[in-house]
């Protein structure tokens, strides 16, 4: 049953960033630290959940998966632990790194995005965006092992996962530097989840509306094709 409990929680942060990113829209123009805090916590707590269900795949189906060797997992516990161990400036929103880095929140700043498309098979499918740094997961997959709690591997595990050399390349035609890169956080726990899948499928009794939808989403929803970033600038600004 802790699986269960596990899995549980997971999916509710899946709602509860939805309901973030819905309340961002209503509320950036009236309290911009609210709409980007309530966003923030709801990226922490699903973060969280996927270490959490990490750690009881461990104890209780004695690792039928390698997290660390397997980039939809990889990826997840790479932005987790630098947020938790606050390492590579906890991986950035968009949000955050605009208001630390422009002269002001209501600074026009161009930066690069690339986002991940539903698979094709998926007609009409998509993904709403929170856009994260993709130059503070640069820093963290550079820095020694003691600090990222990954192994050497991961960052090519990682890189070729999102296609790291083509987004780079592209923002450096564009004439957008590495740190102004973002790439959407959505679709990698989407496809985390449906990696997840076959491995706890038979060892989750959901106890939800939630948790069935999302057994099943994650069962039936081809995985975005992450290798091909549908990539381009864009203007971003914030309210004061």
């Amino acid at each position: 049953m802790p699986l269960s409990h596990s899995f549980e929680d997971l999916v509710q942060t899946f709602r509860v960033l939805v309901e973030a990113d819905f309340r961002y829209k209503q509320l950036i123009s009236i309290d911009r630290p609210e709409a980007v805090g309530n966003v923030e916590t709801a990226v922490n707590a699903m973060l969280n959940a996927f270490h959490n269900l990490y750690d009881l795949m461990q104890q209780e189906l004695d690792a039928p998966v390698d997290w660390y060797d397997t980039p939809e997992l990889c990826v997840i516990l790479a932005i987790r632990n630098a947020r938790h161990h606050n390492k590579a400036n906890r991986i950035r929103s968009i949000y955050n790194y605009h208001v630390q880095t422009a002269a002001t929140p209501n600074t026009e700043h161009t930066y690069y995005y690339a986002n991940f498309l539903a698979n094709p098979e998926e007609e009409g499918g998509s993904f709403f965006d929170i856009p994260i740094s993709w130059g503070d997961i640069k820093e963290l997959l550079e820095l020694p092992r003691a600090e990222s709690r990954l192994r050497a591997s991961a960052s090519d595990l990682i890189r070729n996962y999102v296609n790291a050399d083509l987004i780079e390349s592209f923002a450096e035609e564009a004439g957008v530097g590495e740190n102004d890169i973002f790439i959407n956080f959505v679709p990698l726990a989407m496809n985390a989840g449906i990696k997840l899948h076959s491995y706890i499928e038979a060892h989750v009794t959901p106890q939800s509306v939630e948790a069935t939808s999302f057994l099943d989403l994650f069962g039936s929803v081809a995985p975005s094709i992450t290798s091909e970033p549908d990539c381009n600038t864009m203007t971003f600004i914030l309210p004061e």
